[in-house]
């Protein structure tokens, strides 16, 4: 690389790897005066669909997508191919880093771990919604990953009351310890049968009204990526406490699910509770 050169570096706010990248890149702009970087921190929902529209998985198929990604663009001066010109994950970058630049990795893995933290705090401040999350267990086995559900009350107000409130471990009759009661291999997961006990034919548990449903609000979030959590129904207005998980992109449902939700990351923590952000 000679003269001014782009960088990009791209990953997940809540990896630490990712966080001893970015450490580096900015370390990289502030020293090196003839390069610009580029910072892509996103959450875990949004990284490989930004892989993906970015054209990387197909120009790096061999990359790790849970990995952070440092490229150079194809725009940039210095790239002579006719793509994006791929430097890898985190090692990869740090050591470009260090034989070039002659900059050295002063982040600890302690270090990364709390600017990881701190990232997903700031995140959540930011966000000023409610998360939510679920614990899931297989053959009686507790998996550690928290899996965390952000709820767009603005958009949905029913909607993200109905799914907090039934996340509540105090809550009688809601999701904690349901099972999940059906699974489609490349399409989603779905859960939440609160008035069947799980069986998956219940059609009401909803709490924001009497009859235990409640009507379609918007759909203005697509399921165009794995992650997106949405209330399950038989029809218009028909909403109680059943939900599911795309497992891919299903962009046909959004003329006929009301999406609410974004399941943004995993974090390893100690079942369904809530979050609130203030």
């Amino acid at each position: 690389m000679s003269g001014n050169v782009v960088v990009e570096v791209a990953g997940i706010l809540t990896d630490p790897n990712f966080q001893r990248m970015r450490s580096m890149a900015l370390q990289l702009r502030e020293q090196v005066s003839s390069v610009t970087v580029i910072f892509h921190s996103m959450v875990e929902a949004d990284y490989v669909p930004f892989l993906d529209k970015r054209g990387l998985l197909l120009q790096f198929p061999h990359h790790n997508t849970s990995a952070p990604i440092a490229f150079m663009p194809v725009a940039d001066s210095n790239n002579d191919g006719d793509g994006d010109t791929y430097i890898g994950d985190t090692d990869a970058f740090l050591d470009l880093c260090a034989q070039k630049y002659q900059l050295e990795d002063t982040l600890t893995g302690r270090d990364a771990i709390v600017k990881a933290t701190e990232a997903w705090e700031e995140y959540r401040s930011r966000s000023r919604n409610v998360f939510c999350f679920f614990k899931f267990a297989s053959d009686d086995q507790q998996f550690n990953d928290r899996v965390v559900i952000e709820l767009f009350q603005d958009v949905c107000p029913l909607a993200c009351e109905n799914f907090a409130t039934l996340c509540r471990s105090d809550t009688k009759n809601g999701y904690n310890g349901l099972p999940v009661h059906r699974i489609v291999p490349g399409g989603w997961i779905q859960s939440g049968d609160v008035e069947c006990g799980g069986r998956g034919d219940g059609e009401r548990g909803g709490i924001v009204h009497e009859d235990g449903l409640f009507e379609d609000e918007a759909f203005s979030i697509s399921h165009d990526k794995p992650g997106i959590v949405s209330m399950a129904n038989n029809g218009p207005h028909s909403n109680g406490a059943q939900f599911f998980i795309t497992l891919a992109p299903l962009p046909w449902l959004d003329k006929f699910k009301g999406t609410t939700h974004l399941l943004v990351n995993s974090r390893k923590h100690n079942h369904s509770g809530i979050w609130t952000s203030h």
